[in-house]
């Protein structure tokens, strides 16, 4: 069963607002087996609205318009129905009693614009609001089922989940199915390295596999479509084995699983600690440990120092001086490390130093010395962030995360 949505709002083409409306209707799509091709977004214009629709009638079987079942000029779903489909708009008893109701229960006079809202093309039934002034509606016409339902989240998800997700199940029990996905999520392998190793994986129709690019990591989504979850799962189980004995060592979660709380849950296992000494991230690795309740157990300590300055360390913190970052961030950076451990008596030092190239050779590289002290044997990088100093620290700091991840996971 092909379906394709259409959201109605200038406020969305502008950005003023985010449609949650969309996500909510897409997860319960797919958890019903209704396969969503296309989804398009139109301002508050009859004709373009109009034309949206008739677009949508072409290709798909079901039709869900959102938004524009207001009683002011600028909503213009119902009217944008009626003109592509050829359909009168008719006052609707029942709409009317809907609208009306809602007046009533707060004894305040409607306003006259508010019947507008009453009127559905002819032959739709009108769909129940009872938190709000605008009835949806449902239309059966060429073989095509359309629903309007109206823009506000709370009205949109309770008329969806009460009245046409029952009706799609009454209306087309052949067609329910499941869409399950399950994503594995990777770091420390570039998109094009993934894409070689996973070779014909990634033509697979049943499941599919696509990956998307995140900061630091990527998300691959296996996709299966099946009469049931477990069957939908048991295919997405033999896809993951395939898709793991190829990425070996490079899988580090599943779903909602994040860097910093498996990061966490394997520094509990081997009873472990771990203190940061931060001169180049700004706060932003601890900032990753403590925001976690796993990670958060395991993290003894750290400090940050202001700019790019490891010189400015507390006395007694290290032996010696260390030396400002001119170029060899990763001497740098393995010294904080070993520092770190030891001045807050953790098992494990993580560090970051990094420096500024000339602006003649460019403004927007950072050269990032990444170092991670266990126990005193000390692995570290040198590593180069694009972008403005903040994105740079940011992307540093989860590099420095997926450094402790590779190590920890290679630890008995």
């Amino acid at each position: 069963m092909i379906t394709e949505v259409i959201f109605t709002g200038t406020e969305l083409l502008l950005g003023q607002i985010l449609n949650t409306n969309a996500q909510y209707l897409q997860q319960a799509l797919a958890s019903h087996g209704f396969d969503l091709y296309h989804q398009v977004t139109v301002g508050d214009n009859l004709e373009r609205c109009a034309e949206a629709i008739r677009q949508a009638a072409a290709r798909a079987e079901v039709i869900f318009i959102g938004g524009g079942l207001g009683p002011t000029e600028d909503d213009v779903s119902r009217e944008a129905l009626s003109l592509a489909l050829g359909l009168p708009l008719v006052q609707d008893k029942a709409a009317l009693a809907i609208v009306r109701r809602f007046y009533l229960a707060r004894n305040i006079p409607m306003p006259g614009a508010n019947l507008k809202q009453a009127l559905i093309p002819a032959g739709g039934t009108a769909l129940d609001n009872p938190i709000g002034t605008a009835p949806g509606i449902v239309l059966e016409h060429s073989g095509k089922t359309f629903f309007l339902l109206p823009g506000p989240p709370a009205e949109f998800n309770k008329m969806l989940d009460e009245q046409v997700i029952p009706y799609l199940q009454r209306r087309f029990p052949d067609q329910l199915a499941t869409i399950h996905s399950r994503v594995l999520k990777i770091c420390g392998l570039g998109e094009s390295v993934l894409a070689e190793r996973l070779g014909e994986l990634l033509n697979s129709s049943s499941p599919t596999v696509a990956p998307c690019a995140k900061e630091g990591e990527i998300h691959l989504r296996i996709t299966a479509k099946a009469a049931g979850k477990e069957a939908a799962v048991q295919v997405i189980d033999e896809m993951e084995r395939a898709v793991r004995q190829r990425l070996q060592g490079y899988v580090f979660g599943v779903d909602e699983e994040t860097l910093p709380a498996v990061v966490g849950r394997l520094l509990l296992q081997g009873g472990r600690q771990v203190s940061l000494l931060e001169a180049f991230t700004g706060g932003q690795l601890a900032h990753m440990f403590v925001s976690d309740p796993t990670a958060a157990q395991t993290f003894s300590g750290g400090l940050v120092l202001p700019g790019n300055q490891p010189g400015l360390l507390p006395s007694g913190l290290f032996q010696g001086a260390i030396p400002p970052p001119d170029g060899d961030t990763k001497e740098v950076a393995a010294q904080m490390a070993a520092a770190a451990r030891r001045y807050f008596g953790s098992g494990i030092g993580v560090a970051t130093a990094g420096t500024v190239l000339p602006v003649e050779y460019s403004r927007h590289q950072y050269p990032v010395g990444i170092a991670v002290d266990f126990e005193g044997n000390c692995q570290v990088q040198e590593m180069l962030f694009w972008g403005n100093r903040s994105q740079a620290a940011r992307r540093a700091a989860g590099a420095a995360l997926v450094l402790l991840w590779q190590i920890l996971r290679l630890k008995p």
